[in-house]
């Protein structure tokens, strides 16, 4: 296993990215902003995260998939591990808006509620996006101390 930074050609990694944000258009908006890195398992790029700054104490993770044959191995716990390592040097807090179906995923690695965005995937997203057959709304915003 290796987690790489990715400069160029990001956009070769949209297939993953549209797992987690299925709006290439949402993608799009924060996919140069923001820091890229894969992890490749094999050679095969198995998990992506994008990372862009919130403030200047914070940054946000905007996108965290994992190739879905290779989903449950861990890869985006251990990409995670990684990014809290990468990211404490130059922030305090680190930052996702989620679903409410993922807000268990993420409390698992210390993550707690900072705050909510009402209707955001209704008011953002030109479809209606559902997971495990609810119907995504509110954006949940939680934070991490690095």
């Amino acid at each position: 296993m290796e987690i790489m930074k990715v400069e160029q050609r990001k956009d070769a990694f949209m297939p993953l990215f549209l797992l987690a944000d299925p709006s290439k258009d949402m993608v799009g908006k924060y996919l140069d902003q923001g820091d890229l890195f894969v992890l490749y398992a094999d050679g095969v790029a198995a998990c992506v995260a994008v990372v862009v700054e919130y403030g200047p104490d914070a940054c946000e993770l905007k996108n965290l998939a994992t190739a879905e044959p290779l989903q449950r191995r861990g890869y985006a716990g251990q990409m995670l591990q990684f990014l809290f390592s990468t990211y404490a040097q130059r922030y305090r807090t680190m930052y996702v808006g989620t679903s409410m179906q993922m807000l268990p995923y993420y409390r698992r690695f210390g993550f707690v509620p900072s705050h909510k965005v009402a209707n955001f995937f209704v008011d953002f997203y030109p479809e209606p996006i559902y997971e495990n057959g609810i119907q995504c709304v509110d954006m949940e915003y939680l934070k991490r101390s690095l």
